[in-house]
């Protein structure tokens, strides 16, 4: 699988592996909430995942995350 993922949706892809809430990486990235989750809606189209916890799994497997 070769993910094509945005610097921007990498910068909240890093930020949802620490942890941060959306609301949290809203206010990190200097964007709206509705924003962060349509990054992160975008991430789980892409790597055909549901929750945030197996997006977060993947990053890792695919070695998109250190």
């Amino acid at each position: 699988m070769d993910p094509r993922i945005t610097p921007r949706e990498k910068e909240v892809l890093t930020l949802m592996c620490e942890g941060k809430s959306a609301q949290e990486i809203a206010i990190i990235l200097g964007c709206s909430v509705y924003t962060v989750r349509t990054h992160i809606g975008r991430l789980k189209d892409e790597f055909n995942v549901y929750k945030d916890t197996a997006l977060i799994a993947a990053a890792f497997r695919n070695r998109i995350i250190d």
